[in-house]
């Protein structure tokens, strides 16, 4: 276990050349002997669990080490994924707004966050509480310590023959730290050139070694400020300007047609019961002394008094975070180590937003004068309805978060005989705390609302007036959100090598699971009742177990023949099996491969695979909410008339729910073109069938079989996905009620090529040079919502952009180091509603494509070597102030705030920023 690795080389050339496909894991070392009677170590690979002399196998494996991060100007472990050339979908960024704001994601492949699995030290971690869009659950890996992260490890394509579930898209593990000499104390600090987004990080990392065991205890701090949309001039620019009919008018954004929100405040008066008019709107001084700065009078507009809902929305949440990362190992004897690993975190993040605006219907009982939000409530009554921002509300609004993650694991590996075992017992735990700010309390505000503008009651508020502090502090509010989740998990692995062919050594793994998973997610009360105006949810809360087993062998054919170096044959089998109330039962996945080597230097290789989801926790468990839906269809006796039919909407989690089913391929070559240079190329294939998908009003009404009639009598207790009908007085069959949730239905398929390049330069007088590519092409990303439908090309359709690279130059002279690294995302296609006026003067509404501009950016980071250890640090990150591209003004998404596709996390309204950061050891 402490054997020394004599690296060749060209295995050094490799190792130094990072972003290829060779994969270095750290791992317990087992000696061999090669054809010179030297020793070697045997590794374990991402995609494997069989450890082997060589660093490439049949599945392609990204390694990016602390170095490379380092190096590349990125500030945190989230970015260094979304930059990946294989996070080609859409991905959470960590300012999001809904259900997970503050947490980030990885997308491998487009398949969905939900599908690239996430291992910290090749183990399973607790999903995000709260499940992204109220339906996807993921890991977040926003707060994942950065001076922690020895490497991380992208494998793509699928692995579930290795690692069950949730290995659709590929795996993502990331390797912390395991020891230090010493101690080291680093202190970094960045800051945008356009405003706002300021970063301080401050680590102290100290190694504990003795002659049997090494620890390492890091603890790390973070400080981010938030970027507002007002500073960021691009994104906001407001300015009153003078249409084509000569009116003046407001707006702000990239095209300075972003008009203001009509939410400000105005009252209509229907049956003119307490106005002359049914409209009251506010003229320009109630305007200013409402809203002030924000306020926009406007009198060529239909309401005269506006509101600017977006300089306060927040592009970047503020936060603080904190980690602690202890990992340790001790040496029993000279065949077993006991090692344990702990890692926690907290933090707490502000998303900006602009004021609380809402909007409701209100009825008066003509009798009592009494007011009610229920139509139906009073035999004959008057109709109102108002519109408002709470801007008298104190202070800004805001949402707030606190997120609380543990994970520990513990182990024993050693040999028996001549075979290793590994034994641990790993667990997590995550607590994701919100509280959405300046919510409207419905109750407090049926109860003191009137709309009669001349009522003298001072506990009455009539909505155009300037509402008092007793009376905001009566219908000011907070939703909040509690959620946690935990997974733990007992593993053992058992490998060696089983037997000597005439080509060389058979090698197999064993490894047998149990795991357990949970969740709970509540709101308060209050929000789950509707009682704040504008505000719902769900909860859910559930668990299930797992257990498997899995095998892997990989078989050496033929070695040192004529045309042949070596041919191997790698063949894994698991099965899981789901303890809990779904449908999901048992899961079976295989996975074959092939290595050819002609000669030494090149290397062919195949894969081919099955692998599966077991579907979301929150869509198996998810609470049962109530809505209000309606669609409409031709009448079916009055000729030219629409059938306006409303019902019962009831959404809750679905048991019937069976596993998501892929499979996958890969082809590629690797070849070290020289000593100083490698190659690789891949062609990947991944298709998903069963994807579990949330079925529409229209789709469930095309198809006969959602029909319940005769079954059931009640769609909140119905057990599954469906509907009631009913008839009307006039005999017309319409829709009681529907019950809405996921189903098995969709399709998703992803193809492309990847291919990287690494060349280190012969040394010169002037220092060391090493280059490095990599880059990937989405031949296609398909979607098809249910089986029959046409197939949706998404690159030209959702703006998947096809191209994905990054490249770096590294230069080293003494104690100096450079690097320019630049990271580039292609066009992107899609398709949107346009509007526009054609060259006959003729108004234009159609579905037309829409191209987004490639998105490039380029980092650069110098760095000095101190003779008293010390490390001085400088850089900028985006050189060039790259902003996202932009829709067409044409497009109807054009002045949406925020004026880009936000669901490309490879965008980022940042900007330039510049970084200095100074390190010191012990």
């Amino acid at each position: 276990m402490k054997n020394q690795m004599k690296l060749s080389a060209l295995t050094l050339a490799m190792t130094m050349a990072a972003l290829t496909t060779s994969s270095l894991q750290a791992a317990e070392q087992t000696a061999g002997k090669d054809a010179n009677n030297e020793e070697i170590e045997k590794i374990a690979v991402t995609g494997s669990r069989i450890k082997r002399a060589d660093f490439e196998g049949v599945a392609p494996v990204t390694v990016i080490t602390a170095e490379d991060i380092a190096n590349s100007g990125l500030s945190s472990i989230a970015e260094v994924l979304q930059a990946s050339v294989a996070n080609t979908g859409g991905s959470l960024n960590g300012d999001s707004d809904g259900f997970t704001d503050s947490a980030s994601s990885v997308n491998l492949r487009g398949m969905g966050a939900n599908r690239t699995l996430v291992l910290i030290n090749g183990r399973r971690q607790a999903s995000f509480p709260s499940a992204a869009g109220g339906t996807s659950n993921f890991v977040d890996v926003s707060d994942i310590p950065t001076a922690a992260v020895d490497r991380v490890e992208i494998l793509t394509g699928g692995a579930s023959a290795i690692y069950g579930s949730d290995a659709v898209g590929g795996v993502v593990n990331i390797i912390l730290k395991k020891q230090y000499d010493g101690a080291k104390v680093e202190a970094k600090y960045s800051d945008t050139t356009q405003g706002g987004g300021a970063q301080s990080d401050l680590s102290y990392l100290q190694g504990i070694n003795t002659e049997n065991s090494q620890t390492l205890i890091m603890l790390e701090y973070r400080k981010v400020e938030a970027i507002q949309t007002y500073q960021r001039d691009g994104l906001y620019s407001p300015a009153y300007y003078e249409d084509e009919d000569g009116d003046t008018r407001w707006g702000s954004g990239p095209y300075g047609d972003s008009s203001p929100s009509s939410w400000a405040s105005w009252v209509r008066d229907y049956s003119k019961v307490y106005t002359d008019d049914k409209y009251s709107p506010l003229d320009e001084a109630q305007c200013t002394n409402l809203f002030g700065d924000k306020g926009i009078y406007v009198e060529a507009g239909t309401y005269d008094c506006y509101y600017d809902k977006y300089a306060e929305r927040g592009l970047q949440s503020e936060y603080d975070r904190i980690n602690l990362v202890v990992n340790s190992t001790y040496d029993l004897n000279d065949d077993w180590q006991l090692y344990g690993m702990l890692n926690a975190s907290y933090k707490e993040s502000t998303k900006y937003k602009d004021e609380k605006g809402f909007g409701d219907y209100f009825y008066q009982d003509e009798v009592t004068g009494a007011y009610s939000y229920d139509k139906y409530e009073f035999e004959d009554d008057n109709k109102f309805q108002m519109r408002r921002r709470m801007e008298e509300y104190p202070g800004p609004r805001t949402y707030d978060t606190q997120n609380t993650k543990a994970s520990l694991a513990f182990g024993a590996n050693g040999i028996i005989g001549d075979y290793e075992l590994d034994v641990s017992w790993s667990s997590g735990y995550a607590l994701y705390e919100k509280q959405n700010h300046h919510m409207v309390s419905a109750d407090a505000l049926l109860g003191m609302i009137t709309f009669d503008p001349n009522n003298t009651d001072a506990s009455k508020w009539y909505p155009n007036n300037k509402l008092t502090t007793e009376q905001a502090e009566a219908l000011i509010g907070d939703s909040t959100k509690k959620s946690d989740s935990s997974m733990h998990q007992l593993q053992a692995v058992f490998t060696g090598d089983l037997m000597e062919l005439d080509a060389g050594t058979v090698g197999f793994a064993t490894t047998a699971e149990w795991a357990r998973e949970s969740y709970e997610d509540t709101l308060d009360e209050t929000t789950m009742s509707g009682g704040f105006i504008g505000m719902g949810g769900t909860g859910g809360k559930g668990d299930r177990d797992r257990v498997a087993v899995a095998g892997e062998l990989q078989i050496p054919l033929l070695a040192d023949i004529t045309g042949v170096k070596s041919l191997d044959l790698s063949a894994a089998l698991r099965y899981d099996q789901y303890l809990d109330d779904s449908d999901v039962g048992g899961a079976t996945t295989p996975q074959v491969g092939l290595s050819y080597r002609p000669i030494e230097e090149v290397m062919v290789r195949a894969n081919w695979g099955k692998s599966f989801r077991a579907p979301d926790m929150h869509r198996l468990y998810s609470g049962l909410t109530r809505s209000f839906g309606s669609t409409s269809f031709d009448h079916p006796t009055i000729p030219n008339e629409i059938y306006e039919d409303s019902y019962d909407g009831f959404n809750s989690g679905n048991l019937n729910l069976t596993e998501e089913e892929g499979e996958f391929w890969n082809l590629g070559l690797v070849a070290n073109i020289t000593e100083n240079a490698d190659l690789t190329v891949d062609w990947w294939n991944i298709e998903l069938e069963g994807a579990v998908k949330t079925i529409s009003t229209d789709e469930m009404l095309e198809d006969p079989s959602y029909n319940k009639d005769g079954q059931y009598t009640d769609c909140s207790t119905m057990p599954e996905v469906g509907y009631l009908t009913e008839f009307d007085d006039d005999g017309i069959q319409n829709i009681a009620c529907m019950r809405k949730g996921p189903i098995n239905s969709a399709y998703e398929a992803s193809e492309g090529i990847d291919a990287s390049f690494n060349y280190v330069f012969p040394e010169t007088a002037a220092g060391e040079f090493k280059f490095k590519l990599a880059a990937s092409y989405l031949l296609k990303k398909e979607y098809q919502e249910r089986e029959g439908d046409e197939i949706e090309e998404q690159t030209e359709t959702d703006y998947f952009p096809k191209w994905k690279g990054n490249a770096s130059l590294s230069w080293s002279y003494e104690d100096f180091r450079a690097t320019v690294a630049y990271y580039y995302t292609g066009e992107a296609v899609g398709t949107d509603l346009f509007e526009y006026v054609d060259a006959d003067g003729e108004d234009v509404e159609s579905i037309e494509t829409d191209t987004l501009d490639p998105y490039q950016t380029i980092n650069i980071t110098l760095s000095y070597y101190a003779p008293w250890k010390g490390k001085f640090t400088a850089g900028v990150k985006n050189l060039t102030d790259e902003m996202p591209p932009l829709y067409d003004i044409r497009n109807d998404e054009h002045n949406d705030w925020p004026y880009y596709e936000d669901d490309n996390s490879s965008y980022s309204a940042k900007g330039r920023s510049l970084f200095l950061g100074y390190s010191q050891k012990f």
